[in-house]
């Protein structure tokens, strides 16, 4: 099933259904040499709180039910292994050649076909990179958005060519944060980034892409506060909830 998803907020979208029942949103057209997932909380095996596609046994779920949801995912991926990291709010990259696991950071890149990158989010943004050289897969929240994750994923990789694609997560209508972080967002990226104290990770990405040489970001415009029956939300749903996965692989050099 793939139903287009309204583009007047982001890039043109659609949400798909995987032949073993995990939803996802991809960017229309898919990107050439490429293939991006950014799955939602719908089509897995977990019970509420968690309900359903959770991929994080860290929030409480049960080992059995993520494992589950974790196959699934790879069957919509079409048999695709993964390498992943331990997220830890920063400003580091790893280059893989492999599936598995790859350390310590917040974003990884690879050159090489035949596995995806994926990261784990509940409000924080995942993004998305293809370029002539590779792929890249950032978690960017408000610490990683800040120390410039994204552009130091970009350099990389290699500015030439490449493309974004900015996807679900907590946005600015959503996004209230203290006094002093908006102020340092705005000292940091311009008073446009900000309202009030409400504060839109996309834009501030969308900043420091182009500061690295990214002349096409595509913004989604899917934000998971709104959007509780599609995306888990950490503020908006509190520390029961589960994580979404976000994926991307080469599918050509």
């Amino acid at each position: 099933m793939r139903q287009e998803l309204p583009s007047t907020d982001g890039a043109p979208a659609a949400i798909q259904t995987a032949t073993g029942g995990a939803v996802f949103v991809s960017p229309q057209p898919e990107p050439s040499g490429a293939k991006v997932w950014f799955f939602t909380r719908l089509g897995g095996v977990s019970e509420q709180p968690y309900d359903s596609l959770n991929v994080s046994v860290k929030v409480g779920d049960g080992e059995a039910a993520v494992t589950g949801n974790l196959r699934l995912i790879q069957e919509a991926m079409a048999g695709r292994n993964s390498a992943w990291v331990k997220q830890v709010a920063g400003d580091g990259f790893i280059r893989v050649s492999t599936a598995g696991f790859a350390g310590e950071a917040d974003a990884l890149v690879t050159s090489k076909t035949g596995f995806s990158l994926v990261v784990a989010i509940a409000d924080c943004a995942p993004v998305a990179l293809v370029g002539e050289r590779g792929v890249g897969m950032v978690h960017s929240g408000w610490r990683g958005t800040l120390a410039g994750v994204a552009a130091n994923a970009v350099w990389e990789m290699g500015a030439a060519g490449t493309r974004a694609y900015i996807g679900p997560c907590i946005r600015g209508c959503c996004y209230e944060v203290s006094e002093e972080l908006a102020r340092t967002f705005a000292g940091r990226f311009g008073e446009d980034v900000v309202s009030g104290r409400y504060l839109s990770l996309p834009a501030a990405i969308r900043m420091n892409l182009q500061e690295a040489g990214v002349e096409h970001v595509h913004d989604l415009g899917l934000c998971s506060g709104c959007r509780p029956d599609l995306f888990y939300s950490h503020r908006k749903q509190g520390p029961l909830t589960g994580r979404n996965l976000a994926a991307v692989t080469r599918t050509s050099a």
